[in-house]
């Protein structure tokens, strides 16, 4: 049944392949339903690329207000926004947004159920588009490239312990991005979850609790110092895709591990294993109590391919 229910699924995402306005929500709408009997298998065939936000409120049984919904739609409107212009200015941070930045990747809201939305993650370029502003090859849009940086820098459930230690190494504009998203929400007690489908077929998710918001709340106050550019010749050891580490041999035989962003992934898998100069971000990080952590780093350069996130200033101006 499962096999015969999927191939009609399959089918029915065949008629929506266009790309107008009423395709797209038909598919958007197919897209959530399946969600709801994830069992079956039937997103790992959903087409084209889109972002499902689900919250949820264990203290009134699930339960969630259209302010709520509202608000955080806001919200991860600003943080796929504020990641996208990062990646097309080349700037480690991002702290104000114009009218453009929310127009380039905007995100139309596609279908919705109770506590869920659907947004859509098509191509949207202005028609005063420059080539500065231009699409990366194969028509990605800027707002999956936002989606997926956001997505990626959350976990992915309540044991993920790597990916909420990660964001202490993670880009200023990461880190400001996650602050627009749990900064001061007006229901503390939201669990998030967080799907977004890519045009290649990937699907990546991320899970946060209530809790785990309250952590990297406070984690995102902790500022860095002592930090500078050093430049090392060793083995790449290996990458944590999901979780965005890196971990690097030196020729002492020491193990340096860190934040890789997503623009350096490629770069990163093609040299495992070998020998190869890279840069790095080092720094420490002090809280507002004034305790210092162990040194951290973050990679900024692989074989002469630099981040399209460079080093740059810490969230120390308002967003």
């Amino acid at each position: 049944m499962s096999n015969e229910l999927r191939e009609k699924y399959a089918k029915a995402l065949q008629t929506t392949e266009g790309s107008d306005p009423l395709s797209r929500l038909a598919r958007a709408s197919l897209v959530a339903s399946a969600s709801k009997f994830s069992g079956l298998g039937l997103l790992n065939v959903a087409a084209g690329p889109g972002l499902n936000f689900r919250l949820s409120d264990s203290t009134t049984g699930g339960l969630i207000s259209a302010n709520e919904v509202g608000d955080f739609l806001q919200r991860v409107q600003r943080a796929v926004a504020r990641l996208a212009k990062a990646r097309r200015a080349r700037v480690a941070d991002v702290a104000k947004l114009l009218p453009l930045d929310f127009e380039v990747a905007r995100l139309d809201v596609a279908a919705s159920a109770p506590g869920s939305i659907v947004v859509d993650l098509q191509p949207h370029v202005p028609e005063s588009d420059n080539e500065s502003e231009a699409l990366p090859p194969s028509i990605v849009s800027w707002a999956e490239i936002g989606a997926v940086e956001l997505v990626r820098s959350l976990p992915e459930g309540p044991e993920d312990d790597e990916s909420m230690d990660s964001l202490f190494s993670a880009s200023p504009v990461v880190r400001r991005a996650v602050a627009d998203l749990i900064a001061k929400l007006p229901n503390p007690n939201l669990d998030i979850s967080l799907v977004v489908s890519r045009r290649s077929g990937e699907r990546i998710h991320s899970s946060l609790s209530a809790g785990q918001a309250a952590t990297l709340r406070e984690r995102l106050e902790i500022i860095r110092e002592e930090r500078e550019i050093i430049r090392l010749h060793g083995r790449l050891d290996g990458v944590r895709t999901r979780r965005q580490i890196f971990y690097f041999e030196t020729p002492a035989g020491t193990e340096i591990h860190g934040f890789v962003d997503e623009s350096l992934v490629g770069i990163v898998k093609e040299h495992l294993d070998q020998e190869v100069d890279i840069a790095l971000e080092s720094f420490v990080m002090r809280s507002a109590a004034g305790n210092r952590s162990q040194r951290r780093y973050r990679l900024v350069e692989v074989a002469g391919q630099h981040s399209q996130l460079p080093p740059g200033s810490e969230l120390d101006d308002e967003g």
